[in-house]
């Protein structure tokens, strides 16, 4: 997608609420960011749709984006399942992940 890292992260419902952002970091299940960059966000969707239901312009924002969302089938995708393959090691097994340093072990975070 062209993007060389992710400046924050978002995280919606009640697993936002309830995951432990460095466990999940060390699990390599978001992309390396400073562990304050991960957001708990709450009800996300809940809160879309008071804002719809309350303001017109949101409404028929919600309607244009509804109609210009482009699907992917990630499983016809060339590279998928290599990707998919790395990203299940623990942490990923070819991204570097630095802001994980001194938390954990070097010889685990540089396998």
């Amino acid at each position: 997608m062209g993007m060389e890292k992710v400046d924050t992260i978002k995280i919606a419902g009640a697993f936002g609420t309830h995951v432990d952002r460095e466990k999940a970091l060390i699990m390599g299940l978001f992309p390396d960011c400073e562990i304050e960059m991960i957001e708990s966000v709450g009800n996300a969707a809940g809160d879309g749709c008071r804002a719809a239901l309350l303001n017109k312009d949101k409404r028929e924002e919600a309607n244009w984006v509804s109609r210009n969302v482009e699907y992917i089938e990630l499983t016809v995708e060339g590279d998928f399942q290599n990707e998919f393959m790395e990203a299940m090691q623990i942490p990923h097994m070819t991204d570097e992940f630095p802001h994980l340093a001194g938390v954990v072990p070097e010889k685990i975070l540089n396998q």
